[in-house]
């Protein structure tokens, strides 16, 4: 049997099961209600808590780690996500874990979401609890959005802190780091679907003619 580290999110000793259905966890952490005063708000040492972003820390005020969420004060170092983890050189191949130091990424990849008149309003209103938005991007052919923070710590701990969650659908997100710019992916994609409607629309129109011989 394999190893996983909870602490890194990622497995050692076998291989992954990407096709494994996703479970939404019991709890889910809401800023405003949650973020608070604890031991460790004034040890400027301390690191966010990993806990307090998924909703479930149980040390509450004693907690020596830090109960909010980052701000453009906040200083970190490229090699540690903001929860101390050290970071990997690359990001993975999956693009999920604590992600890779070697360039700055501050955007997320949220798929499996549940598509809306008002979607991107639920997005910018979920993910914007954990700190200003630089840039939101749906694509609702696809069900997929894009979300860009200002700060890399920022969508460091919103990748964590929605990991699973519920938008306000009742699905089960998958949150990972985006492999590329979202515009240009999004441009690649358009291009994509008006290559297939061209080609849909021509296999029509040779339909039709052959039907008229």
């Amino acid at each position: 049997g394999g190893t996983y580290n909870i602490w890194h999110h990622r497995y050692s000793g076998l291989e992954r099961d990407f096709n494994k259905t996703s479970v939404r966890p019991k709890f889910k952490v809401d800023i405003a209600r949650d973020a608070g005063e604890t031991l460790g708000s004034r040890n400027k040492n301390a690191y966010f808590c990993l806990f307090f972003a998924k909703g479930m820390c149980s040390k509450g005020p004693k907690c020596t780690m830090w109960h909010r969420v980052p701000t453009t004060d906040d200083v970190l170092e490229t090699t540690i996500d903001c929860f101390g983890r050290d970071k990997f050189t690359e990001f993975r191949q999956d693009m999920g874990g604590v992600g890779g130091f070697i360039r700055e990424n501050r955007t997320l990849y949220i798929g499996r979401i549940t598509v809306t008149d008002d979607i991107e309003d639920v997005v910018r209103r979920q993910f914007g609890q954990f700190g200003p938005l630089e840039r939101v991007r749906i694509l609702r052919g696809r069900g997929v959005a894009f979300v860009t923070y200002k700060t890399r710590a920022n969508a460091e701990f919103a990748r964590e802190a929605m990991m699973n969650q519920s938008l306000e659908n009742n699905e089960i997100v998958n949150v990972r780091w985006a492999t590329a710019d979202p515009n240009a992916i999004a441009n690649r994609l358009d291009a994509e679907d008006d290559r297939l409607e061209y080609e849909r629309i021509a296999a029509l129109r040779a339909e039709h003619n052959l039907g008229d011989q």
